[in-house]
């Protein structure tokens, strides 16, 4: 196969020192982007990609994603300016609500409605980033503002993490690129694909493109991958729309809320480098758009990334 397109790679806090240097050797391979994602708590993404703007030259840098209800978009839109100075034409601003466990429980705010949340968040974005004016008034924000005189709007594209179908639908409409992590393939076929197309048809544009997560472990022990694959999930294990999206899928996880061997399989990418080209160009195959990759070291963090990088910068 010779098709190229585009993949990423996220690279997870903590530490800040760790994914900054991970970002730059990312560059150096030729990898053209880099998505940095937020814990409820923990190092803030923008923070970060706002550092290695300043660290890198040409590797495109995103929050994979920042939450939306402890910022109002009118601090991420100021936070998003900076970049605008640092990276041109280099940054992609995604943006998720996140889960009511973690807003609720550690936030202390109300989750309310996240798709009217998510819709009134995003138009203030649009608003003051693409147009330079916001005169807004919703359930949620109130907002009135124009940049200053000499700041032209940066047209960033916004990117919207996604999970369940409404929300894949509002991605359709409003947003610049849907997010979707810990996904399998048939979900993305049968759920996330047309509800990405349907929220395009309401909006009268095109659909855009279709961001799916990607684990990548280099090695063919399926106990081994197993065991990072559990470990990983254990995350997101409190969060029910998981569970949710496994089961429309066709992969309920088990009474214990565990990922079967079957949804690991399909999850994760792993196995030696031939067969891990093999499975991503089989994911653009299936529909996605682009590939958020990201990379499970084992035993020599630093030549298993390597070669993984190498991987990547060669599809």
């Amino acid at each position: 196969m010779t098709t190229s397109f585009p993949v990423g790679v996220a690279i997870f806090p903590p530490t800040v020192q760790k994914v900054i240097a991970s970002i730059k050797r990312a560059e150096q391979a030729g990898i053209s982007m880099a998505w940095v994602p937020s814990w409820p708590v923990g190092p803030d993404a923008m923070s970060i990609v706002t550092a290695a703007a300043v660290q890198t030259i040409s590797i495109g840098l995103g929050t994979g994603i920042s939450i939306t209800y402890p910022c109002h978009p009118l601090t991420r839109v100021n936070e998003a300016l900076v970049m605008a100075e640092l990276a041109p034409e280099r940054f992609r601003l995604g943006v998720g609500a996140s889960h009511q466990p973690a807003i609720e429980g550690q936030y202390g705010l109300e989750f309310g409605k996240p798709i009217a949340h998510m819709r009134e968040y995003v138009t203030v974005l649009r608003g003051l980033l693409w147009e330079g004016h916001i005169a807004f008034n919703g359930e949620y924000y109130h907002v009135h503002a124009d940049l200053p005189p000499m700041i032209s709007p940066p047209r960033f594209p916004i990117v919207l993490a996604t999970l369940r179908k409404n929300m894949l639908r509002l991605a359709g409409e409003v947003s610049d690129g849907a997010m979707l992590i810990w996904s399998p393939l048939s979900y993305v076929r049968s759920i996330a694909l047309p509800a990405l197309e349907e929220g395009a048809r309401l909006a009268n544009r095109p659909r855009p493109p279709l961001i799916v997560s990607a684990p990548i472990v280099l090695d063919k022990d399926f106990g081994t991958v197993r065991q990072i694959a559990q470990a990983a999930f254990s995350v997101y294990s409190s969060f029910p729309t998981y569970r949710k999206m496994f089961a429309e899928a066709g992969y309920p996880l088990t009474p214990d809320g565990k990922l079967t061997d079957e949804l690991i399989h399909e999850l994760f990418i792993y196995g030696d480098e031939d067969t891990i080209r093999k499975r991503l160009y089989a994911m653009h195959d299936a529909g996605v758009d682009e590939i958020l990759t990201a990379i499970s070291p084992l035993k020599n963090s630093e030549r298993e990334e390597s070669a993984i990088l190498e991987i990547l910068a060669s599809l």
